[in-house]
């Protein structure tokens, strides 16, 4: 039994991270509970569900919904993207001060949708990832992030921004999103590559980065900058 745990940690460290910045956001949940990010630790925590189902969807077959346990979880993955992005779009929409920025956000949130509604003709979303349609809607929260920064950049230095809870998230999801399509479509046309440079522990390391970036802006933000 110790040794499946430990296994299991040195292979899914990333998951103890979800944990950690789930407790980190708990305790500072009054610097936010009024803005935007106030369903922020709802989806940390379902992350860290997520991330445990499909561990044990994968390696136990008594958890397996079907036969095939090789992607037998990629359709609760594909559920989360959706929501996933839906939030931070949301977020990022909800933040943004001009109609034209909102706009832009409008179109590619249904240009994402739009993506996933026609993938689902060529790929079966309950046993495959729907990958090129997540790696558009990966690049597109990259573009949101960018309306994001250039709006805040015009009136506000970065001496003031650190104390900005959305400067840190916005830096952890570009951080990662700007390299997962990246990796993800590379290894979806040369899965060789995928393994042979281990894709998978560089997003995972992506992820703890990303993470641990929310836990600073949690633990530094003050309520009065956040914008």
């Amino acid at each position: 039994m110790f040794q499946e745990i430990t296994d299991f940690g040195k292979e899914h460290f990333y998951i103890l991270t979800y944990l950690i910045t789930l407790f980190i956001a708990l305790a500072n949940y009054q610097k936010y509970f009024d803005t935007v990010l106030r369903y922020f630790p709802v989806l940390i925590a379902y992350t860290f569900f997520n991330e445990l189902l499909g561990y044990f969807i994968r390696y136990s077959e008594q958890f397996a919904f079907f036969e095939d346990i090789t992607f037998a979880n990629d359709f609760i993955y594909n559920i989360y993207d959706l929501i996933y992005y839906s939030f931070f779009y949301w977020v990022y929409w909800s933040l943004a001060t001009s109609n034209s920025h909102k706009n832009i956000i409008k179109i590619l949130a249904f240009t994402v949708l739009c993506s996933y509604a026609v993938s689902v003709f060529f790929q079966n979303p309950l046993i495959m990832s729907l990958y090129y349609a997540t790696s558009l809607a990966s690049s597109a929260l990259v573009v949101m992030i960018f309306l994001y920064w250039k709006n805040n950049c015009k009136d506000r230095s970065l001496i003031a921004e650190k104390h900005n809870l959305m400067f840190w998230v916005s830096a952890g999801l570009f951080i990662f999103h700007i390299i997962l399509p990246i990796l993800y479509l590379q290894g979806v046309v040369n899965s060789q590559i995928w393994y042979e440079y281990n894709f998978q522990m560089i997003l995972r390391i992506s992820i703890v980065i990303m993470y641990s970036l929310f836990c600073i802006g949690l633990i530094k933000s003050y309520r009065r900058a956040f914008r």
